[in-house]
């Protein structure tokens, strides 16, 4: 049986450090996948229990060189641990950016008094104290370089601390050589020193910046409710921890409180502030028998509410989960600059040789001379940009989409998004809000209130949605009369009739009608007028006349419209792919502006239009919620599932919608495209940066000094660069 875990790593630096994981990782007999984040220090294993276990793969990651354990903090709130792993991951970053700062601080002290020594003070046996406080540096501060590097250099997997391991040690062990055993009055020290100093420097603001970039896990982790109310059999309530709540359980929820846990309305009328997990910023209006989000704010009534999922099965629990893994996984363009990093140690330590052979040969440098400018190119070779360029970009922009109501499952489809040139819209309740309603009613023949009571108990006999809608009108129109309804039947496709006092009526479609004979040449006007307006047409009738008529239409999202205006503004063709007839399928797509109808289409017919487009070499995405749509959404290069559908949909769909919300579509794009540029910068200037640098380091116009402020320069920067991310709107 296969099982995936996630585990924590730590004392990972570069790109290389997460190749040479995943490669001993996926030697392991049993693991089938194998994937390191470097950005959040996670890795997540995927294994066969019946091979390998737990302890062989954490064994396996400190054989490495690492620390690693298994992380229990996930969405399973099952586990009621959503505090406690948002407080411990909290501690755990704490603590590993005090521990970074405690080794600056130590190294850029004694580097202070080692630059006294050799420019002010010029005491007598300045350079011995120097050595002595080099050698503090190396043991305290700068051992993780020796104890990770030298091990992964001598297995023939060389790593960004083995560079700095070697280029550091060369200089220190050269310097305490000319001190120890010769006349020559020459030191590095001070070049050990700031080197050093400089790449922990980058470090320690690296990891600053790294724990703001994949803060989204955690600040979801702390948006749960604490404590929930829960109504006694009595009435009176009890103050529970909000993760004890079960399935089933009352529970009042105060003005201003979070809701503890995701359920419908028992009792009240509220507005509720959903911006947390839908991205909008509008409070919605509820009243009784509507559904209501876990950790949403309530607004200023009470009410009660019959909680209905706890635990993992919440809507806040399934978004973290979505967010974790999207961020766990790489990006297609991440794993080719993995690879580019993993070769990219060998080729610097070639170059590194050549330049001290060309110097110390060729140029007759002199040993010492010759050093320089090869530790330089060890120092400025720093894979880390490179490693950081993509993750980073993808920890910072699916914590984005998550904030604005937008869930990426995967970062190939954060990557892919903007690259789409065509849409696929699924019509109810993708366009249109899934709850049809009457928008008109024409009396034909008869009393208004008795034909509308008429309908109303014929209706208030079916489940079907549409006769749903009729009863919801005549109600608001405050016109009930319960009647006794005898010999009632539906017709599939048709209709329904029943007899009340005595006489039969009918209740269905037009063609119903016509199959009754009751639908005269005046009539049929009368519905194909509705028809023409985007109505589905609903006819009451008698055994010899048309009584009345409804008009019923899925009610438009108000920004639906708006969303297809941009889609189209931004060159992307929009085609609506819906099982409903030509006449309704034309009006709403006039109404909203798309370009393209396919009516009366069956599911599996779907798909098969989606493959079409994709041969007219078009990149097409699918948005839709129901299980007739998840064939179609597998099938697009991007599926986006609305967050108001079915459970199929949404697994099936590449980017979730939470509130369903088309114009969070449009979002989802623009934050593709911005992921994506930014992704493509930050690899620009890791690139740039060493194509440049060691050149010149090589030629020894870059001092090792300089090299290294400009090694942890450039990690900063593409982190900060990923972080402009969270400025997106």
């Amino acid at each position: 049986m296969n099982k995936t875990i996630q585990l924590k790593i730590t004392g990972m630096t570069c790109a290389s450090c997460v190749l040479h994981i995943e490669t001993d990782l996926k030697e392991l007999d049993g693991v089938t996948e194998a994937v390191v984040n470097l950005p959040l220090k996670k890795g997540s294993v995927t294994f066969d229990t019946s091979k390998v276990d737990e302890k062989k793969i954490v064994a396996a990651v400190k054989k490495a060189g690492y620390k690693a354990v298994v992380d229990g903090g996930s969405a399973d709130h099952q586990k009621h641990d959503s505090d406690d792993h948002s407080g411990h991951a909290q501690m755990e970053d704490r603590a590993h950016i005090n521990e970074r700062f405690r080794h600056l601080i130590v190294a850029a002290v004694l580097s202070v008094i080692i630059l006294s020594l050799g420019f002010v003070w010029k005491i007598d046996r300045g350079m011995e104290i120097m050595m002595v406080l080099s050698t503090i540096i190396i043991l305290y501060s700068g051992r993780t370089f020796f104890t990770r590097g030298i091990p992964y250099l001598l297995k023939g997997r060389p790593q960004m601390d083995s560079l700095v391991a070697l280029g550091i040690g060369a200089a220190y062990i050269y310097s305490s050589y000319l001190l120890l055993f010769t006349d020559i009055h020459e030191e590095y020290f001070m070049d050990v020193a700031i080197i050093t100093t400089f790449i922990l420097f980058g470090r320690y603001l690296e990891a600053r910046a790294k724990g703001k970039a994949s803060t989204a896990i955690r600040k979801l982790l702390e948006l749960s409710a604490k404590v929930a109310h829960l109504v006694k059999k009595d009435g009176s309530t009890e103050d529970i921890p909000a993760d004890q709540v079960k399935e089933g359980d009352l529970l009042r929820v105060k003005a201003g409180e979070k809701i503890p846990t995701d359920g419908v309305i028992a009792e009240g009328e509220v507005t509720i502030d959903e911006s947390m997990v839908t991205g909008e910023s509008i409070p919605v209006d509820k009243k009784s028998g509507d559904k209501v989000i876990g950790a949403t704010i309530n607004g200023n009534t009470v009410f009660t509410m019959k909680a209905t999922k706890v635990g993992s099965e919440t809507v806040l629990s399934q978004i973290i989960k979505m967010v974790q893994e999207a961020q766990m996984h790489k990006a297609p363009i991440q794993k080719l600059v993995d690879i580019v990093s993993g070769y990219f140690v060998w080729g610097v330590m070639t170059i590194a040789t050549v330049t001290f052979l060309v110097w110390m040969f060729v140029l007759d440098a002199g040993f010492a001379s010759s050093v320089i400018p090869t530790v330089a190119v060890l120092i400025i070779a720093c894979p880390c940009a490179l490693g950081l360029a993509t993750p980073i970009s993808i920890v910072v922009g699916s914590g984005k989409g998550a904030q604005l109501g937008i869930l990426i499952k995967k970062p190939e489809s954060l990557e892919k998004a903007h690259k789409i040139t065509a849409i696929a819209f699924d019509k109810t309740g993708t366009i249109t809000k899934g709850k049809p309603e009457v928008q008109e009613f024409k009396l034909l023949n008869g009393d208004k209130e008795k034909v509308l009571n008429l309908a109303y108990n014929l209706e208030d006999h079916s489940e079907h949605p549409l006769a749903k809608s009729v009863v919801s009108y005549v109600e608001s129109k405050g016109k009930v009369k319960h009647l006794p309804v005898s010999d009632f039947k539906t017709m599939a496709g048709q209709g329904l009739k029943g007899k009340i006092d005595s006489k039969t009526y009918y209740f269905g479609s037009s063609r119903y009608m016509t199959e009754l004979k009751v639908l005269d040449e005046g009539s049929q006007k009368e519905v194909e007028t509705m028809q023409q307006k985007g109505y589905t047409v609903l006819c009451l009738a008698d055994d010899k006349h048309l009584l009345g008529l409804f008009g019923v239409q899925d009610d438009i999202k108000e920004t639906s419209k708006e969303a297809i205006r941009k889609l189209k503004k931004r060159g992307i063709k929009t085609v609506m792919i819906t099982g409903d007839n030509e006449v309704v399928a034309n009006a709403i797509a006039k109404k909203v502006g798309i370009d393209e109808v396919h009516s009366g289409v069956t599911p599996d017919r779907k798909s098969d239009i989606i493959k079409e487009l994709q041969d007219q070499n078009y990149f097409v995405a699918m948005a839709g919620d129901g299980i007739n749509d998840s064939p179609a959404l597998a099938k697009a290069d991007v599926g986006i599932a609305m967050g108001t559908g079915t459970d199929v949909a949404i697994e099936t769909g590449d980017l979730v919608l939470v509130k369903g919300d088309l114009g969070k579509a449009v979002e989802a794009i623009e934050l593709s495209r911005a992921t994506l540029r930014n992704i493509k910068q930050n690899l620009f200037w890791a690139f740039i940066y060493n194509s440049v640098g060691i050149p010149l380091a090589a030629i020894g116009i870059l001092t090792p000094a300089f090299s290294a402020g400009a090694m942890a320069f450039s990690s900063v920067s593409v982190v900060l660069n990923a972080l402009r991310l969270k400025r997106f709107k």
